[in-house]
């Protein structure tokens, strides 16, 4: 696919990767996906992104379409993915002086990008590039969903390069969000881009929903036209719309007196303890809710921890290990945004008890705030240690508070 013209002397020179299956490791692409660049031309030439390895020929190729890549003035480095990030090095062999632009916290993944001397130069927020009649203004945005990420606005065309921000992952038969809704995909059915964008958001947006609340702000005076995304099509209609969907997802849903208290039993001693806490919990003030982890769904899961202040995992030790359910459930927090949220851990045990210690830790490693020490009963709980889930729920009612 050759070059594209989005605006006047603002290009795409991306690729298409069709027949992509997954993403990412994590993401099914029915639609594979695109690798999205772009070129501007004012009196001076400035690319935004490259594409993946595998791709570079076709990329360069849509590049000395419009202008011989010696002559191209920047490269602006919006976050080191490699999807991104792939043909940088040949960029720069083809062309040594070219000056690479990015955040300051890309710096030291563009050196391990390139591991070569290089023109290099980090921007702030606002800073303004004129390229000679085109002016290009960057917006920071770490987290969005790496910690380098940055976007630019075209100022005098309006056109927001988004990074990842916006992006779905779509290799349609147009690049124009707009046309594409009229056309069906290789399966027959019509391309529905909401869902598209709703998914890459869960995905792979969804954890640093708190990053990205705090960054939507710098977004606000910008009067987008065209949003040009680094996946999927270009939005030239309703591109409020699309950011502001972003802008509904991220709000905090958390409620500081909200408890969910997730549990596995095969005996019912843990779910005893359980009822012990919530009920103590309850009488602290706090709205609790039970979930048995082998049952719930993980969709499920991922709203409770993000609207609950604090999570609290109860789980039997099996073979010296917590049991899978408890596990799948633990994986769900490194796919919301759960940095900083308060967590405590409890269980009933028969020999070592390490299960819920294993549970701890690994919440700790997730950036979660949890109670320094399990609590824990052996088998079934005695009227003693009953009385020490009392004590433990009164210790956690002043460490959730």
């Amino acid at each position: 696919m050759s070059a594209i013209a989005i605006g006047n002397n603002v290009y795409w020179i991306g690729v298409k990767d069709p027949e992509l299956p997954v993403f990412d490791i994590v993401m099914e692409t029915k639609h594979g996906t695109t690798y999205n660049a772009y070129l501007v031309r004012g009196e001076k030439t400035a690319v935004i992104d490259t594409v993946k390895q595998g791709f570079t020929a076709e990329f360069l190729a849509n590049v000395s379409s419009i202008v011989e890549p010696e002559k191209i003035d920047y490269l602006i480095v919006n976050h080191t993915e490699p999807d991104h990030a792939g043909a940088i090095v040949d960029l720069i062999e083809l062309n040594p002086k070219i000056q690479i632009v990015c955040s300051g916290s890309a710096l030291p993944f563009v050196k391990s990008t390139i591991n070569r001397e290089a023109n290099v130069v980090a921007v702030k927020d606002d800073t303004v590039i004129d390229l000679g009649g085109k002016k290009l203004q960057f917006k920071i945005m770490p987290y969005m969903h790496w910690p380098d990420t940055m976007m630019e606005y075209l100022i005098e065309d309006r056109v927001l390069f988004s990074c990842d921000g916006f992006a779905a992952h779509v290799a349609g038969q147009s690049l124009f969000a707009d046309e594409l809704a009229n056309k069906l995909a290789s399966d027959g059915t019509p391309y529905d881009l909401d869902y598209e964008m709703r998914y890459y958001f869960d995905a792979i947006m969804r954890p640093f929903s708190g990053y990205i609340r705090r960054n939507m702000a710098k977004l606000e005076s910008l009067e987008p036209a065209l949003l040009a995304t680094s996946h999927g099509p270009v939005y030239r209609r309703d591109v409020r719309r699309y950011i502001d969907r972003y802008k509904e997802w991220t709000v905090d849903k958390s409620d500081p007196r909200r408890v969910t208290l997730f549990y596995a039993s095969n005996y019912g001693n843990t779910r005893r303890l359980a009822d012990v806490l919530a009920q103590e919990l309850g009488s602290s003030n706090f709205d609790v809710s039970l979930i048995d982890a082998s049952t719930c769904k993980p969709e499920e899961a991922q709203d409770l921890i993000e609207a609950s202040g604090a999570v609290i995992i109860g789980t039997p030790t099996f073979n010296g290990d917590a049991p899978k359910p408890i596990w799948d459930l633990v994986n769900l927090f490194s796919t919301v945004y759960s940095t900083g949220k308060k967590a405590a851990v409890f269980g009933s045990y028969g020999w070592g008890g390490e299960g819920s210690k294993m549970v701890a830790e690994r919440l700790t490693g997730l950036k979660l705030k949890v109670f320094p020490e399990p609590f824990r009963a052996r088998l079934i709980p005695s009227e003693e240690e009953i009385t020490g889930a009392r004590t433990f729920a009164t210790e956690l009612a002043q460490f959730f508070a």
